[in-house]
């Protein structure tokens, strides 16, 4: 099985990783992870859907902040991300990855073998036992036995240590199902649409089983609570920004900014925005909107936005990195990110895109979805309008358009809230308490208990395990 260091892009394969090929494969490993093994054993696998991804910073930082605490972490992502603009702070990544997507049909199918027999070799009834318990297991499937399977000998290999898994859908099952063959425990972070989309029996078991869950909003803290009925305990960490210097606006063009972030997909709401843009043209309100991110709407958001007329008006920047992102919020007068509830129940938890333009001082338009609420206090940090309506969002966007007296006070009101809540450095560490809380790693070097009450804040506890 082949790694890649990602801060490695001398060649980089689709995705933006080096040299990694088949996590079911039975090549030996790559020299990196060769060293990488030869360092020192492994304190924690993080397991992600796909990695890196550039609209889940929140998931690059949480990693940097435990390699700084002193853990040697090895990355496993269940595929390659397509994008091809990446984070500045990958760099300062030392962890390997490796993918579990990659390889031939014939090389993944040897994989899975090998990886059973080991598996049963190592753990014997205790392997043959966990096996009838996925088998019977509400999201068991072939695949996902494979692939599970595969990963269960990568720990086995990496001295069985404990597993971290990222989102609660697929990689949660993976993750879930993995651990149990491994005879390994692991930890869940759930945030949105895997919270939201996952069906209620899946999720119960994925929380219920592992040692501790992690959570970015109220609502599905209170969710997942109510589902494992306290046999879990389960957190509440926001993901925390960082509080930029205070900058002035950037000199420019008169015409005020309406700016958006996100990744173009439906429950966005970016179509709301548009047709907001639309109604504030025929009032004649002076605006430019720009819309930074890609997804699969952005050809039918494109398209809108020539049938409304409004292609002067709205211009699309494709994504972006950090840097370049927080270029556009000091060109920004207001921020708006119109968010709405799907039919199948997917929608955004707090959007971290929401909190950044708050931190850089923007009043923000956006809509009263339970996760928005927590950040954005309606009247004091921006205007909330019901999801779905443009006239409103229209309405709340020509009132902040207008008053830059408003402007000015929201956007203040707004950066001191997150100051106070949502700082980065802040909500960090809460995480490696809640792993330590778990019995998944190590509490030492964790910060000051001082400090680490002043980071309770941020994490909603609904059971403390026995252990410190």
């Amino acid at each position: 099985m082949a790694a890649a260091n990602v801060k490695d892009r001398s060649t980089a394969a689709p995705g933006g990783m080096r040299g990694s090929t088949d996590l079911r494969g039975l090549g030996k490993l790559s020299t990196g992870a060769a060293r990488s093994a030869r360092r020192g054993k492994v304190d924690l696998v993080v397991l992600a859907n796909g990695f890196p991804r550039l609209s889940e910073t929140f998931v690059l930082h949480e990693l940097l902040d435990l390699e700084r605490r002193g853990l040697r972490l090895h990355i496993v992502a269940l595929k390659r991300p397509e994008e091809v603009v990446q984070h500045e702070a990958l760099r300062n990544l030392r962890a390997p990855v490796e993918y579990l997507g990659d390889g031939t049909p014939w090389s993944r199918r040897l994989a899975v073998r090998t990886a059973h027999a080991a598996l049963l070799l190592r753990r014997g009834t205790s392997y043959v036992d966990a096996l009838a318990d996925v088998v019977r297991a509400p999201d068991f499937s072939r695949a996902a036995l494979g692939g599970a399977a595969v990963l269960a000998h990568r720990l086995l290999r990496l001295g069985s240590p404990p597993l971290y898994v990222h989102f609660a859908h697929k990689p949660g099952t993976y993750g879930r199902f993995a651990a149990r063959l491994a005879g390994v425990p692991y930890a869940l972070s759930a945030h949105a649409k895997d919270v939201w989309l996952t069906r209620p029996e899946e999720l119960r078991a994925k929380a219920r089983e592992a040692a501790t869950v992690l959570t970015c909003t109220e609502e599905a803290h209170a969710y997942i609570d109510a589902l494992t009925d306290g046999a879990t305990p389960v957190h509440r960490i926001y993901h925390g920004v960082e509080v930029p210097s205070n900058s002035p606006m950037l000199e420019g063009s008169a015409t005020p900014v309406i700016l958006a972030v996100a990744r173009l997909v439906e429950k966005k709401g970016l179509e709301t925005l548009i047709r907001a843009a639309a109604l504030l043209r025929l009032r004649g309100t002076d605006f430019k909107v720009r819309i930074a991110g890609e997804g699969p709407e952005w050809a039918r958001l494109q398209r809108l936005v020539h049938e409304l007329g409004v292609a002067d008006s709205v211009a699309f920047l494709g994504p972006l990195m950090e840097p370049e992102v927080r270029v556009e919020y000091r060109r920004a007068a207001v921020f708006a990110l119109p968010c709405r509830v799907l039919e199948n129940g997917d929608r955004d938890g707090l959007p971290n895109v929401v909190v950044e333009a708050m931190a850089h001082g923007l009043p923000v338009a956006s809509t009263t979805l339970a996760g928005v609420r927590e950040a954005v206090v309606d009247g004091e940090c921006g205007l909330l309008v019901p999801p779905g309506d443009e006239f409103g969002l229209a309405d709340a966007l020509q009132r902040l358009l207008s008053d830059g007296a408003l402007r000015s006070r929201l956007g203040a009101q707004a950066r001191r809230r997150v100051v106070s809540r949502f700082e980065r450095g802040a909500n960090l560490p809460a995480v490696h308490a809640a792993l330590a809380d778990g019995g998944l790693i190590p509490s030492s070097g964790l910060i000051p208990s001082s400090a680490r009450r002043t980071a309770a804040v941020s994490s909603a506890t609904t059971r403390q395990r026995g252990a410190a």
